[in-house]
């Protein structure tokens, strides 16, 4: 089946693209309201524990990931094939009709006119989800589908994807990996146990839950990072190093738990590291 006569219309990726892509259009148009009225469409529809949300946090962690080699990205299918069959089909057959009346009566038929430079990769992977489901899908499609899923996966990519977060348990397991494979590539090439925790917790509260420890954990981070920082210049007697370090010490007091992103966990993470070498240089 060719990328052509794909049914975008039930590809949880596109849908969800095409309407972030409509929302910026619009918010460049002036037009606040068709904008505001997309992103209800989105809240409505990919509300954290419908079936239609779990597929788009495994579809993202699928399009998204990108792994040094194909042994990585083989163990990354098989948890995907797992995480879709434990699906509720009928359920979230029922949720894409829905959100395909809404987008049909509000935006229109020409909505999905759009065209992106990905749209071959998110047809196989809504292709692969649904045939993961199937009992007797077609054995050489799905070979050659996860063939290119493979080789997209540890194609280099132009930017950084930005990693999938989701606190259901049936993608779990391969968004953690995703996550800290991304985390490790742009922050270190090992972290220690406090790190680790942060990434756990930013992986298992995302946006909308109860961040509470979190919150806790980057306190804890920043207080003990401004603490041996401080211990540090009492010591220092360089001026252009004295210097240097009182501006980290005041970036470090000016560190914000307002907004929780991929940016504020690595500003984290980074303090963490900063306490780390610290101490390990009094060692």
């Amino acid at each position: 089946m060719s990328s052509r006569h794909h049914n975008k219309k039930r590809n949880t990726g596109v849908v969800y693209e095409l309407l972030l892509r409509r929302v910026s259009s619009c918010l460049i148009e002036g037009d606040k309201k068709k904008a505001q009225l997309c992103l209800d469409i989105i809240s409505r529809h990919f509300r954290p524990g419908t079936e239609l949300y779990k597929e788009f946090r495994l579809f993202n962690a699928l399009a998204n990931s990108n792994v040094s080699g194909s042994p990585v990205a083989a163990v990354i299918i098989t948890e995907a094939k797992d995480a879709a069959r434990r699906a509720n089909r009928d359920q979230l057959e029922l949720e894409k009709g829905r959100l395909i009346s809404e987008i049909n009566r509000k935006l229109g038929a020409d909505f999905y006119d759009t065209h992106f430079d990905r749209y071959r990769d998110y047809a196989t992977i809504q292709t692969l989800l649904n045939d993961w489901r199937t009992v007797n899908s077609p054995l050489e499609r799905v070979i050659s589908y996860e063939t290119r899923l493979v080789e997209s996966m540890i194609a280099p990519r132009r930017q950084e994807p930005v990693a999938a977060q989701s606190s259901n348990p049936e993608v779990n397991s391969l968004v953690v990996n995703i996550m800290t494979e991304k985390l490790n590539r742009k922050f270190s090439s090992s972290m220690t146990e406090e790190q680790r925790s942060i990434v756990r917790d930013y992986i298992f509260s995302p946006p909308g839950s109860d961040q509470t420890k979190l919150r806790e954990s980057m306190r804890s981070v920043k207080d003990k990072a401004v603490q041996d920082l401080s211990d540090y210049l009492s010591r220092e007697r360089n001026e252009y190093i004295m210097e240097r370090a009182g501006e980290v010490r005041r970036r470090l007091e000016e560190l914000s738990f307002d907004v929780i992103d991929d940016d504020a966990v690595v500003r984290f993470l980074t303090a963490s590291k900063l306490s780390q070498e610290i101490r390990e240089g009094e060692a």
